[in-house]
């Protein structure tokens, strides 16, 4: 779960302008005026697998866990990102938003049970991070799970149970309320697993779902 408090006053160095492609600034540009991986993908003209890769790289190179962390720091600074390092975030009047967990939190959510993630609200379930935990649930590693959106957790899912989760999560985060799931996975080894998932809405501050986080576990 994310803890609405307010980000720290110091932020990671950022890349230079002309440290990003031409793609990564226009992506970086509508990112920060708000607009989903969709609709950014209908603005340029690519996929939205495409979008995720700029997105990803983005992260990397802005030193961040999250893309809220990514629009937050772009929104807050404006055009001064572009030229200036380590800029502090203001901290008089600052908005508390949603913040992703970040190390050392991630190293002991890796020592919990089950799989904790956070990506996107899409019927792929493509995730931006997963703990650990997701090779003892799933037999696959969080790299693999995390490099592609084609290998995505939804790729897990029996098919029967897609619509029902996509239903259930969509109702949930219309009313702003978490969503509990009961379903089954196929793993690695192509074994059926009986799992139960629960999760919340990342938002903006202006209601716009971001994407989703929560935990899965095996239903023994």
């Amino acid at each position: 779960m994310y803890n609405a408090s307010l980000l720290p006053t110091a932020v990671p160095s950022v890349p230079a302008w002309d440290e990003l492609t031409e793609r990564e600034g226009q992506t970086l540009a509508l990112i920060s005026t708000g607009l989903s991986n969709k609709q950014i993908a209908r603005e340029l003209g690519i996929s939205d697998g495409t979008v995720k890769i700029y997105v990803r790289n983005l992260l990397r190179k802005f030193r961040l866990h999250s893309r809220l962390e990514l629009a937050t720091r772009v929104h807050r600074c404006g055009d001064s990102w572009r030229t200036m390092d380590d800029a502090p975030l203001p901290s008089e009047g600052a908005r508390p938003v949603p913040s992703a967990p970040i190390p050392p939190v991630s190293g002991l959510l890796d020592e919990l049970p089950g799989l904790i993630y956070r990506g996107d609200n899409d019927r792929t379930w493509y995730m931006e991070y997963v703990s650990a935990g997701c090779l003892t649930l799933t037999g696959y590693t969080a790299e693999y799970l995390t490099r592609d959106p084609e290998h995505s957790y939804g790729s897990l899912i029996l098919d029967e149970y897609a619509d029902y989760i996509w239903y259930c999560v969509q109702c949930a985060l219309l009313k702003h309320e978490p969503y509990q799931l009961s379903y089954r996975i196929r793993c690695a080894d192509g074994k059926i697993k009986d799992v139960w998932e629960k999760g919340v809405g990342i938002y903006s501050v202006t209601g716009e779902v971001l994407g989703v986080e929560g935990a899965i576990f095996e239903v023994r």
